[in-house]
């Protein structure tokens, strides 16, 4: 197989049966004359609808989507900063959540499936169905693979191990080929999967599912095309002529799930025609009401069977004792949020005062509360009190954690959020919201089941503004898609003279924040080197300023210790495409991206 490991099988006998039968493919030989009571034999396997299912399940299990820990990928763009003080913010290539080198036992895994499933003993309906799930999840696979490494090895038959390692040791397609390849997984899986699923198989592959990941994955190609450069002579990059092929890939597939009324922005707290209701909680809502009319594909979980730690990982300090924000979003994701008559979100915070951080915040696209804790957000019975510290009217600062301010005993001098430099404190002086449930503070590890949503209909309509902008086609569209956004967010229609690929982006990072999306953005915009040239990202530390009577609220902006441990960030050439040393060390014929 082309994990490069001896890790190919043999055999295929027997299978053993584990009490959660996560995956099938782990085979032994057998020689015994008596079949052992725990194993079901390969050839069992494909007799049976609900055991081939289950080996469908580790399939869709292992497609790389879903909360997977700290650092959260978020904090190597310029959305959050990790709350711990030495993070590594210039590892924007070689970070291990951008590394994948156990992608291909999932491939040969698929491959497998393929294979075997031509003689199963079921109907040939069910096995055209079967076949065009695997392809779906098998393009997905490959698009982990591409948006990661550039072009890799097309593996697609099961490989066999026979005492020549190097039979096994293939070399990298071109990038362009990848992307081919996985069209054509996703045109061929069309044809075959149903319109619909029962409501125990919802979150299986459907046409429209595959044509989603179709029109994120040709967007993709489209802009590496227009904005990348062709090198290793095609192993990265594409052609920029194949730019508006990809786009209009991208458009159609957008176009047919648009037009097929099956999914729909989520608006059951707030409608945008009459603007009735509250588009905050509205936009909450979309990541906590399970299955909604927004959500296309995800990973679901279900307490306790199936739970993540993502909650546990990002309330606010003073609600949980065990780890705080592995997020803190940063000032610049803050000041992207738009004023909700469409002015720049830049916030005016030198030498004022103000009765209440509400002020500050006040007429802020609604999505920006939505997604953000700041000072004095309410949440579970109480407001988040974030503030640095506190000034006496002789302007001494108070700034001790835990001790009571002088002149009154009821305030302890840093808030009970912080933010604070050590701990797990935010240290931008924020937190995330965004996935939160709103009902809840989850203060234990692994109790978290709210579904992960990786792609919804926003995205969606995002997708085809973009490309329709890149190609200058259906601009009426695309406009009128990003509108229905910004109408559901509660905020300002734009012109058609003010939508422009500049604004169409910063509407897809505040729509999409913090939903995994933002990182690949920056890869296939090319706008890492840019954005990030020894550059130090900002908070907002808020401080109380007592009057002898109240307190008044003024607010800091800061830059370096103690967000991202007080280092610059530095995006170099390479880190548009991640390092390959982990297959080159098992493979003489991988050839390492630029720069590793």
């Amino acid at each position: 197989m082309l994990h490069f490991k001896r890790e190919v099988i043999m055999s295929n006998k027997y299978i053993y049966v584990l009490l959660t039968l996560l995956f099938l493919s782990g085979c032994i030989e057998n020689t015994l004359d008596r079949k052992p009571l725990n194993m079901i034999s390969d050839a069992d396997v494909w007799t049976s609808e609900q055991l081939i299912d289950i080996y469908m399940v580790s399939l869709y299990n292992a497609i790389p989507i879903g909360f997977t820990g700290n650092p959260h990928l978020a904090n190597l763009t310029d959305e959050g900063s990790y709350h711990e003080e030495n993070p590594p913010v210039s590892n924007f290539g070689n970070h291990p959540h951008v590394l994948n080198t156990s992608m291909y036992a999932w491939i040969r895994r698929a491959n497998y499936f393929l294979d075997r499933i031509q003689t199963a003993t079921i109907t040939e309906e069910r096995i055209k169905q079967y076949i065009a799930e695997c392809k779906f999840v098998r393009a997905y696979y490959y698009f982990d693979l591409v948006k990661k490494y550039g072009g890799m090895p097309i593996v697609t038959e099961v490989q066999v191990f026979d005492n020549n390692l190097e039979e096994l040791q293939v070399s990298r397609n071109k990038e362009e080929e990848v992307y081919d390849f996985i069209l054509n997984e996703l045109d061929a899986a069309i044809v075959d999967l149903p319109n619909s699923w029962d409501a125990a198989n919802m979150n299986r592959a459907t046409k429209l599912v595959a044509q989603a990941l179709k029109s994120r994955a040709m967007l993709y190609a489209g802009s590496i095309a227009k904005y990348g450069t062709v090198q290793l002579n095609g192993l990265i990059g594409i052609p920029s002529d194949k730019a508006n092929t990809y786009f209009s890939e991208s458009i159609k597939a957008s176009k047919v799930i648009m037009d097929s009324s099956v999914y729909g922005l989520y608006d059951k707290l707030y409608n945008p025609a009459s603007q009735s209701g509250n588009p905050v909680t509205n936009y909450q809502q979309i990541f906590v009401d399970k299955n909604n009319e927004e959500v296309i594909f995800q990973k679901a979980y279900s307490f306790p069977d199936k739970v993540h730690s993502f909650d546990n990982l990002n309330t606010p300090e003073g609600f949980t004792t065990n780890n705080g924000s592995s997020i803190c979003p940063l000032l610049e994701l803050v000041e992207s949020y738009e004023y909700v008559n469409g002015t720049p979100g830049v916030l005016m915070v030198d030498g004022k005062e103000f009765d209440s951080p509400t002020e500050l915040f006040k007429d802020k696209d609604p999505r920006f509360d939505a997604s953000i804790f700041r000072s004095e957000s309410p949440y579970i019975g109480r407001a988040v009190q974030i503030y640095r510290g506190i000034y006496d009217t002789d302007g001494t600062l108070y700034e001790t954690e835990s001790v009571p301010f002088p002149k009154d005993p009821n305030m302890i001098q840093v808030g009970m959020d912080g933010p604070y430099p050590t701990g797990n404190y935010s240290k931008s002086g924020f937190y995330i919201r965004k996935i939160l449930n709103p009902d809840r503070a989850v203060v234990e590890p692994n109790y978290s089941d709210q579904n992960y949503i990786d792609i919804r209909y926003a995205e969606i309509l995002l997708n085809f503004s973009e490309a329709a902008l890149e190609t200058g086609t259906n601009l009426s569209e695309a406009l009128d898609a990003v509108n229905q956004i910004r109408a559901r967010a509660g905020i300002r229609q734009l012109s058609s003279d003010e939508l422009t690929i500049e604004r169409l982006r910063n509407e897809r990072k505040v729509e999409l924040a913090f939903e995994d999306k933002r990182f690949w953005d920056i890869r296939r915009w090319r706008i890492g080197t840019s954005l990030f040239q020894n550059t130090y990202m900002h908070g907002l530390y808020p401080y109380l300023k007592y009057t002898g009577s109240g307190y008044k609220y003024i607010f800091k902006k800061i830059s370096g210790y103690p967000l991202d441990g007080g280092l610059s960030r530095v995006w170099e050439e390479r880190d548009y495409y991640s390092n390959l040393s982990g297959y080159i060390s098992t493979n003489k014929n991988i050839i390492n991206n630029p720069g590793w």
